[in-house]
């Protein structure tokens, strides 16, 4: 500002701040993702291996179950893979999910997209199958395919070899039967369906073996 008190015309300058606080911005920890080896084929009591794939290097990670508790892994030295090991039981079947941390930061990641354990128990009989139309099917025809287990009833898996994860599930109906349907079939349909069960005693991530194609 001018000062018109003083002589010669001078300025004098007058100097103020004010406190201002620091916020660090959180840090985005790009997701991991999760596979299970081997994918498909599991019977109880097989070893698998899930495998958290992780896009920094990590410090600490962690396996979640849903509904079961979490598994902590931790190394002396950072990673880009984390592996965990289980020889299944029965409990071991189910939705799994990773997530991880890095040594340089307090932020975790988000978790990863999950994988379904699926497991087979040996003991139960396979279930038949069998579809309508048998030949000749068309492009845009409605397939129907059954399964039935005359020993068991509960749920009703369809599988498509080649496809890690069931197409459908149904409740059985009287008798040990399940009925499917493909609506508008296409070239993309084309292949070789199976069925499994899930029987009552079980969670529905523990199967009967695939029955026939």
């Amino acid at each position: 500002q001018m000062d018109h008190d003083c002589f010669p015309p001078c300025i004098s300058l007058s100097y103020g701040c004010e406190g201002t606080r620091l916020t660090a911005a959180p840090v985005l920890v790009p997701r991991p993702s999760l596979s299970l080896h081997p994918s498909q084929g599991v019977s109880l009591g097989d070893n698998v291996t899930l495998r958290c794939h992780l896009p920094w290097l990590a410090a600490w990670v962690w396996l979640y179950q849903e509904g079961g508790w979490p598994y902590k892994k931790g190394k002396k030295k950072d990673q880009d893979t984390a592996e965990f090991f289980i020889s299944t039981l029965r409990e071991h079947a189910g939705r799994y999910r990773c997530q991880y941390q890095v040594s340089w930061s307090e932020e975790a990641s988000e978790k990863s997209d999950p994988v379904e354990l699926v497991l087979t128990d040996l003991r139960y009989p396979p279930s038949s199958i069998s579809l309508h139309p048998e030949q000749h099917v068309g492009t845009g025809t409605n397939v129907t395919i059954r399964c039935w287990n005359k020993d068991y009833g509960s749920t009703f898996l369809l599988h498509k070899d080649g496809s890690s994860d069931p197409l459908k599930h149904q409740n059985s109906s009287g008798g040990g039967t399940a009925t499917f349907t493909l609506f508008g079939v296409t070239p993309a349909d084309s292949g070789t369906y199976r069925c499994s069960l899930s029987p009552l005693a079980l969670r529905l991530l523990v199967l009967t073996p695939l029955g026939t194609a």
